[in-house]
């Protein structure tokens, strides 16, 4: 099985994880707690319009403050306060994200990944793959992000375990080795989430918690999925 590493989009046309591990991936891990299902979206028209047809709650951010209107902030801890048939999402680069990668081949399955699940994602996908796994960072408005490679890293380091114990043989590329190593001291590589750039930006709005939670490493067995313009657990 390879397995890669790439920044906002993957020309892979089997299997690709998405990683915004600050915060989107992690908000809708949790939603799908309390949301039979979430839609990600582009626009704030789009979102209100869902609104108005379903009913659903709205949650999201531009440059990472709540958008007007909306009920509530790409937050994966508030996010555990709200519950309904669906959740729709609108974030600065995570649900761009998805929308790249299905433009790039529309046939490519999509999960959903964060610390949260990395044990669930891992083994999901390692089921689900034929022979590629691309986890693609959502990184910065196309920049890279280190909390996003290290997110990547914890993935990874399921699969190695999980292929370890059933003779599954992986080959990382070089980017995908790297992020493994950026994440294999726990204490290191909190720290640097915590200080990163992304980080930084939370603090400045004093959503502490949410860093926190998304700190968390196999704390959920949920693992969404994200096909036909929606995502479910899968």
């Amino acid at each position: 099985m390879r397995v890669n590493v790439d920044l906002c989009t993957t020309e892979t046309n089997d299997l690709a994880i998405m990683i915004d591990l600050l915060r989107a991936s992690t908000t809708i891990t949790l939603a799908l707690n309390n949301f039979d299902e979430v839609i990600p979206v582009n626009s704030t028209d789009k979102a209100f319009m869902l609104r108005e047809q379903y009913g659903a709650i709205l949650a999201g951010e531009e440059n990472a403050q709540k958008i007007e209107n909306f009920d509530v902030s790409n937050s994966p801890f508030a996010i555990q306060d709200y519950s309904g048939k669906i959740l729709v999402i609108k974030t600065t680069n995570g649900t761009e994200v998805l929308s790249n990668i299905l433009r790039n081949n529309e046939n490519t399955k999509i999960l959903i990944g964060c610390a949260l699940n990395a044990h669930a994602v891992a083994e999901k996908a390692l089921k689900l793959a034929k022979n590629e796994i691309s986890l693609v960072m959502a990184g910065w408005r196309n920049k890279f992000t280190m909390e996003d490679f290290i997110g990547a890293g914890l993935i990874i380091n399921e699969m190695i375990s999980i292929c370890d114990e059933k003779n599954i043989n992986l080959e990382l590329s070089e980017f995908a080795q790297m992020s493994l190593i950026m994440s294999d001291d726990t204490d290191i590589s909190q720290t640097l989430i915590y200080s990163s750039d992304s980080a930084e930006r939370l603090k400045s709005i004093n959503a502490y918690e949410d860093i926190n939670t998304c700190l968390l490493i196999n704390e959920s067995d949920n693992v969404p999925i994200y096909s036909n313009g929606k995502i479910k657990l899968l």
